[in-house]
């Protein structure tokens, strides 16, 4: 009410003519830009042809992270969660499918999305055809169906092809009683001809495509141990190079490795054709505690033994583990567990991303449960896999979390300032690129320094953002482009002489005069006047390092500061607090000159105040 109240006010004042006056537009706030990962994240993808990361998040959105340190916001017009993201590699488009089992498809370039096919049924396996455009779409009724990307018009079709329940689950297949698609991938060495489909039972159909008939049916003693254990498929992937071999996660669990006859012995399927037992069961510890196998992920190492990546968490537990597959031996797994403190909830390996330089570092990338993504070497990962095998292992491989600069510690206040109206028009290109290339990588696995520009570029500094954090810190930011570079970091000190550490609840900064005032959560509130030079550029105290060029003067009231309000080049500041306190203080030796306890009737103090020459207005937190 609050808000359309305001709304309406403000398209009164516009009819009326008034120039300052608040227009409606001036209340819809929009998105120019983010940084960093979005709360609740679920889902990672990765194109190894373009180098871009996608971040699916449950409110629908979607962020990218490609080199350069470029990144973008996808904005779904579905705020609903993903179920499947994946790119078509190097085609420059991104397909999500969601919950209400549409299948979007986001142009990489333009940031836009070109399409949105709807499926009628429940997607419950999704999977890309690389180097084609072909889709294999599973759903609930035991279906596989076959959809291509058409580039031209940058949308899906249907084709008439498709794989029913009936034909490709064998003689168990009965009308009414359908088991869904778990997993659907085509065969390595033979992706055109061949598809492997992978039922919640645990039943494993190998597919022909070309003769429209099942070449392999396996997985029968899984079925039967599902319906006695009451177990499901929840994770599958091909544990070879040439497409022999399969493993198979349960939500019980149970990791099994299938054998599947490959291409290159085609001549073998008579004798292999029907498998009731598994190759190997891989006793990792997860059966123990019913860690149900969210992931898996297995790695060719170059003729080296395979690594096999294994994620998986339930309510009550989780654990991620690494270990080697090798072809020959499978009697002794070499493993190793990744001290997460949080269950993970996706894994994409890149390359190339974090630094320009160094194009064959592979990252193991992972999506903890937070949002927070951590960082694993994948060849450290590898060297004490290897070590392990023929010795004692080596200490086990850091990972760095990516941090962001702005949330880490978080914001508690912010405010913007522009050094003129038309500032914005007047920067050039090649200061933006100057910046870019000062800015920390996003995905380093390096310990990152803070990037601040230097002195020498203070003078081209058009917009300034000045945050408070939660660790009582104040920052300067050089906000001329969309990449924050930090100009200058003030660490509060209390009685002690050691940082304070309390958060800043309130801040307002005076151009002109060059003045910060800030309040935190203990009721303090400092006065800082920075040191001018002869430099015309109003924010040339920008070069002022920490306890230098300026000085802070401090009184504490009651109750935390919860708004801040002065009048440029004025001598006072007005003040408000949680405990309905209006204070109006000296800046220039931080004394009380007025003082009043408001009335509040709800809690929360003085929202807001405005300074006058004259007068100080407050308002307390009212709902309407």
């Amino acid at each position: 009410m609050f808000v359309r109240k305001l709304v309406e006010k403000a398209s009164k004042k516009h009819r009326i003519g008034g120039i300052s006056g608040l227009r409606a537009e001036d209340v819809s706030p929009r998105l120019a830009f983010h940084y960093g990962v979005p709360a609740d994240a679920a889902l990672l993808a990765y194109d190894p042809a373009l180098h871009v990361l996608a971040v699916a998040i449950r409110n629908g959105q979607i962020k990218l992270f490609g080199r350069d340190n470029t990144q973008a916001l996808l904005q779904s017009p579905s705020p609903v969660p993903s179920k499947f993201l994946r790119f078509a590699e190097g085609q420059r488009v991104l397909l999500n499918v969601n919950a209400k089992n549409q299948i979007e498809i986001w142009d990489i370039d333009t940031k836009k999305l070109c399409y949105v096919h709807p499926f009628e049924k429940e997607i419950t396996a999704f999977s890309v055809l690389q180097n084609s455009f072909y889709i294999y779409v599973g759903d609930s009724f035991g279906n596989v169906s076959l959809l291509k990307l058409d580039l031209g018009q940058t949308c899906l079709v249907d084709m008439p092809y498709w794989i029913p329940f009936s034909e490709s689950y064998g003689s168990g297949a009965n009308v009414g009683n359908e088991v869904e698609v778990a997993f659907v991938s085509p065969q390595p060495l033979a992706e055109n001809n061949r598809v492997l489909i992978i039922f919640r039972d645990g039943i494993m159909s190998l597919w022909d495509i070309k003769t429209s008939k099942v070449v392999s049916l396996s997985g029968k003693s899984m079925q039967q141990q599902s319906h006695q254990e009451a177990k499901a498929v929840t994770s599958a992937c091909w544990a070879c190079a040439k497409g022999s071999k399969i493993a198979i996660g349960f939500d019980s669990g149970d990791i099994y490795l299938w054998s599947i006859p490959d291409i290159l012995n085609a001549q073998n399927l008579s004798s292999m054709g029907n498998q009731n037992l598994p190759l190997q069961r891989l006793n990792l510890g997860y059966k123990l505690d019913r860690v149900s196998i969210v992931s898996l992920r297995w790695v060719n190492s170059d003729g080296k033994a395979g690594r096999l990546y294994v994620n998986g968490f339930s309510d009550h537990a989780y654990l991620f583990q690494v270990l080697i597959l090798n072809e020959e031996s499978e009697s002794r797994i070499v493993k190793m567990v990744l001290p997460l403190t949080e269950a993970c909830q996706g894994m994409e390996l890149v390359s190339g991303l974090s630094d320009p330089n160094k194009h064959k570092q592979s990252a193991l990338v992972l999506l903890l449960k937070s949002g927070q993504i951590c960082l694993y070497d994948d060849s450290e990962i590898e060297r004490y896999l290897l070590h392990a095998q023929s010795r004692s292992p080596l200490a086990l491989p850091n990972y760095s979390s990516v941090k962001l600069p702005y949330g880490d510690p978080s914001i508690t206040a912010a405010k913007f300032y522009t050094s003129s109206p038309t500032a914005a028009t007047s920067l050039d290109e090649d200061y933006f690129s100057s910046l870019a290339t000062k800015y920390p990588w996003f995905l380093s696995m390096k310990d990152k320094h803070q990037t601040s520009t230097g002195s020498a570029d203070i003078h081209k500094t058009r917009n300034l953002y000045v945050t408070g954090h939660l660790d009582g810190t104040i920052r300067f930011w050089d906000a001329s482009c969309p990449l924050l570079l930090q100009n200058l970091m003030i660490k509060h000190q209390n009685e002690e002489n050691s940082p304070s550490g309390t958060p800043i609840t309130s801040l307002q900064f005076d151009m002109s005069s060059s003045i910060l005032i800030c309040g935190d959560r203990s009721g303090t509130v400092r006065i800082i006047t920075f040191r001018k030079d002869s430099s015309d550029n109003i924010f040339s105290f920008l070069h002022a390092k920490q306890g230098e060029s300026y000085n802070v003067r401090c009184i504490k009231l009651k109750g935390a500061v919860t708004s801040i309000s002065l009048i440029s080049n004025s001598k006072r500041v007005a003040v408000g607090t949680e405990k309905g306190i209006v204070s109006v203080v000296s800046i220039e030796d931080a004394s009380i000159l007025y003082q009043k306890q408001l009335e509040c009737r709800v809690s929360g103090g003085i929202a807001s105040l405005h300074l006058k020459c004259t007068a100080i207005m407050a308002t307390t937190r009212i709902f309407c």
